[in-house]
């Protein structure tokens, strides 16, 4: 067996050494009932309300449990002194990066298949679209995206603490992406001094938009309610997800090129 292939599989020993999945399943049992209970709480539309909840719900319990494992994995790596070590034996610093990125992906693909299989045993007696399959497609990029970009910010930054701030942080601009869009480019007053101000912020996340991902659109709540996904949605989905994995991947091996051992 490859060192990379040794390494992949330590990283996924140190995850169910720290009951990652376990703790992940827990705290989205604990979301389905909250969100049965407060979804069972509406007028009308309790089934819809219910699937927001849930879908809300474990978006960002998954979110949470993948990016902490990740900064704290990584922290504690360099701490121990196990990235030096492991940077002398053979592998080389790519297939160092590759197989972390392989191995956080195993667990985002992993929670995943287990948020899809909660969302449609939960949904199996709800009127569900087609779009359902597309949501849980979109999920799974999302949070390899967001998971490979926590690498990233761990490898760079010192404290895990700022790493995990600084995630959460882009995970945020992300998904507000399109709104802050429109509404900067929504501007009533163009010839006054907060028209011009407007215009230059609107030129500037157009800028930014460029190298983040549209999280906003890769898994839409409103896919699990009207449904409305097309075959478009499928293919924008595997671009973009590959497209910033790529980033994420290159930006991580560059940082970790120029340090010195």
């Amino acid at each position: 067996m490859s060192m990379s292939l040794i390494l992949t599989k330590y990283i996924l020993t140190a995850a169910i050494r720290d009951k990652l999945l376990w703790g992940i399943a827990a705290m989205s049992i604990l979301g389905v009932c909250l969100s049965v209970f407060s979804g069972s709480a509406a007028i009308v539309e309790q089934n819809q309300f219910i699937l927001t909840y849930m879908a809300g719900g474990l978006r960002i319990i998954a979110l949470l449990g993948l990016t902490l494992f990740t900064v704290f994995y990584v922290r504690r790596s360099f701490d121990s002194r196990d990235v030096e070590f492991l940077l002398t034996r053979p592998i080389s610093k790519v297939s160092f990066v590759g197989s972390h990125v392989l191995a956080f992906s195993i667990l985002t693909i992993v929670s995943g298949i287990f948020i899809s299989l909660i969302m449609s045993v939960v949904a199996y007696h709800y009127d569900v679209h087609s779009s359902f399959y597309l949501w849980c497609f979109g999920i799974t990029f999302e949070l390899m995206i967001v998971v490979n970009v926590a690498f990233f910010f761990s490898m760079v930054l010192s404290s895990p603490v700022t790493a995990g701030m600084a995630t959460f942080g882009f995970y945020i601009l992300a998904r507000l992406m399109g709104q802050l869009l429109s509404i900067l480019h929504h501007n009533p007053n163009p010839d006054t001094i907060q028209g011009y101000v407007m215009n230059g912020l609107g030129h500037l996340f157009s800028v930014i938009s460029v190298i983040f991902p549209r999280l906003d659109l890769l898994a839409q709540t409103s896919w699990l309610i009207y449904g409305g996904g097309t075959f478009s949605s499928w293919i924008f989905i595997v671009v973009q997800g590959f497209a910033f994995l790529s980033l994420a991947c290159i930006a991580t091996w560059l940082d970790l090129r120029r340090r010195q051992f």
